[in-house]
């Protein structure tokens, strides 16, 4: 940061600096070498009076309404050209600035009469043209010092996002001369210890959840084998199934929270996959599902991995709808609009954020065999992602929650 404060700093500096003094040089350069016609006027009537016998140079200067100030012979040096031209009585202007004097020896020869200041006026359309010249300068010298750090900005944020996106390391570097040069490379060790603590918990996952798979086997086959009352004997084989679905649920997410998965994309149509689905969980207990839906509606998706996100939404809504659970499909411009929603107690605005995350359950004291373990919907958030879809809860019509899915439309080019 003070590296960059620094560079911006001097660059602004010397870009200052050196942008004024070249305007002021051409402004300078621009400035007319020759004296304005009304000047040679002035001063042609001026000497004409001036040299009438009877003048007077304090009654002329007062007609003229000019400042009249005698000086000494010797209090200006003159050039030779102008020393000559005092000589021979003529009138000699000396320009400042914006103003202007008129020099004539006394007629002794013995005093210098000043006459003047006498205001130029400068164009102030010259004025505003070098003005806008510096700004005009200024902002090509601020956006070509931009114009890196713009550039460079945008491609840690394609790497950053690349990394959010697939967990894979930015390919391509900064260069080391690039004011963000530091800053990216924090990024990448940041992204390398990310990668390393996931690649980490994976791997335990999956070891721990292939580990207890033997000793649950053993567990209920020692359980069925021995003499234990009938009422005692189910529960604890109630438990070890819970558990071995609890593994299997684990290895699930396990593997679909990698990024090793690859999608098989095709023209998939939703309105007969939804039709399917329904007919298959139209047995399970719970509310009756109505679907909604047009004729035809394809998407290029994972036929596979979009099924198991509807499923695990229906059979969510199925556990704690009432009466009904409504599944509608429609189109929305270049979106595909998936809504689940049921007629149940609903989810609360404050776990709506939550109850995506693995493992969290709505309320902990319900048993597991009715309220999951709190991974299905955290599978659904995981495939929506990798369709770059969204997913949103709200409150339905029906009185209970709405699961809202939104996929970008591809046009279809279904295989006839």
């Amino acid at each position: 940061m003070r590296r960059l404060f620094l560079h911006f700093y001097l660059f602004m500096l010397l870009v200052l600096l050196g942008i004024g003094w070249s305007v002021d040089r051409l402004w300078q350069q621009s400035q007319p070498q020759q004296q304005p016609g009304w000047v040679s006027v002035l001063g042609q009537s001026l000497a004409s009076q001036l040299n009438q016998p009877d003048a007077s140079a304090e009654q002329i200067a007062g007609q003229l309404e000019l400042p009249l100030q005698i000086l000494a012979i010797n209090s200006i040096a003159w050039s030779e050209p102008e020393q000559q031209a005092l000589g021979r009585g003529q009138l000699v202007p000396l320009f400042s600035g914006n103003t202007v004097y008129f020099y004539r020896h006394s007629h002794d020869e013995q005093q210098l009469l000043q006459f003047g200041p006498v205001e130029i006026e400068a164009s102030s359309h010259q004025g505003y043209f070098f003005t806008l010249l510096f700004f005009a300068l200024l902002a090509i010298a601020v956006a070509l010092w931009l114009w890196p750090l713009a550039r460079d900005i945008q491609q840690l944020q394609r790497q950053l996002k690349q990394f959010g996106q697939g967990m894979q390391l930015p390919e391509q570097k900064l260069p080391a001369h690039s004011l963000l040069a530091p800053i990216a490379n924090s990024a990448q060790q940041m992204a390398e210890q990310i990668r390393r603590l996931v690649a980490l918990q994976r791997e335990m996952t999956h070891a721990v959840s292939h580990e207890l798979r033997t000793p649950l086997a053993r567990l209920s086959f020692a359980l069925e084998m021995q003499n234990i009352a009938a009422a005692d004997k189910q529960a604890m084989l109630q438990d070890v199934k819970e558990l071995d679905q609890l593994v299997d649920e684990m290895l699930d997410y396990a593997r679909l929270e990698s990024q090793t998965v690859q999608l098989t994309k095709e023209q998939v149509n939703l309105a007969e996959l939804a039709d399917n689905l329904v007919e298959k969980l139209t047995p399970l207990p719970g509310a009756a599902i109505k679907l909604q839906k047009p004729d035809t509606l394809w998407l290029c998706c994972d036929a596979h991995y979009l099924e198991r996100a509807l499923q695990n939404l229906l059979v969510n809504a199925k556990r704690y709808a009432k009466q009904q659970v409504l599944l509608t499909l429609s189109q929305q411009q270049n979106q595909l609009l998936i809504r689940v929603e049921d007629d149940g107690p609903g989810i609360a605005p404050e776990q709506r954020d939550k109850i995506l995350q693995p493992f969290v359950r709505l309320d902990e004291s319900r048993s597991k065999g009715h309220g999951g373990f709190g991974l299905g919907l955290a599978i659904v958030s995981r495939i929506v992602s990798w369709h770059q879809g969204q997913i949103s809860i709200g409150d339905s019509k029906l009185g209970g929650a709405l699961f809202e899915l939104r996929l970008p439309l591809k046009q279809p080019q279904p295989n006839k």
